[in-house]
């Protein structure tokens, strides 16, 4: 039961987000035609260089993500692998805004606006936006995992609250610009799926 409701929280996901910003220079990926491998849009295999950045949408702020990133791209990684939500029971960031309405992902905690200098328009999802758009600036993708297994694996969500949630996020990403963004899913095996 636990795998279906992963399954339907990708699936979904999949059917309805578009893409991220990424830089010009980065090329658009797909699966390949034996699905075993991810390659540009020309055929030419990509090589993952990823680095685990599970914590980065809650942990740090506007200019530690900044650095972070700055000292991945310097490093050569091309890849940033990272939790959007990793507990929902504390799913805050570093400014302290939650995630969500009483620990709930069908229930995304958002303010109007967004700006950074007004701590109640920007809001955790503020936050991930910001960093998945600076990401795209530096030629960086983000390889998204929607929400930690462990969330699923202990009850904390149900089928309907995580095809809900996998609708907004979907909904909230679909429209940003250009080129490619990575979904990652841990049902049994590491599945990589790309969407644009």
């Amino acid at each position: 039961m636990n795998r279906k409701i992963a399954f339907i929280l990708i699936a979904i996901l999949l059917i309805s987000c578009n893409s991220v910003t990424v830089k010009e220079s980065s090329p658009k990926l797909r699966v390949s035609d034996n699905k075993r491998f991810l390659e540009t849009e020309k055929g030419d295999p990509f090589f993952w260089l990823g680095d685990t950045g599970w914590m980065l949408f809650s942990k740090l702020n506007r200019e530690e993500a900044e650095k972070y990133l700055e000292d991945r791209r310097q490093k050569g990684f091309n890849v940033i692998q990272v939790m959007v939500l990793h507990n929902i029971l504390k799913a805050v960031n570093a400014y302290g805004d939650s995630a969500l309405i009483n620990h709930n992902v069908a229930l995304p905690l958002t303010t109007p606006g967004n700006s950074p200098d007004y701590a109640q328009q920007y809001d955790y999802w503020d936050h991930v936006d910001y960093i998945i758009k600076l990401a795209g600036e530096k030629g960086i993708y983000m390889a998204l995992v929607p929400v930690w297994g462990s969330n699923v694996k202990s009850g904390h969500i149900t089928r309907e609250q995580a095809g809900k949630y996998a609708e907004w996020l979907s909904d909230r990403y679909k429209n940003m610009p250009k080129k490619v963004c990575l979904l990652v899913g841990f049902c049994r095996k590491l599945r990589v799926y790309v969407w644009q």
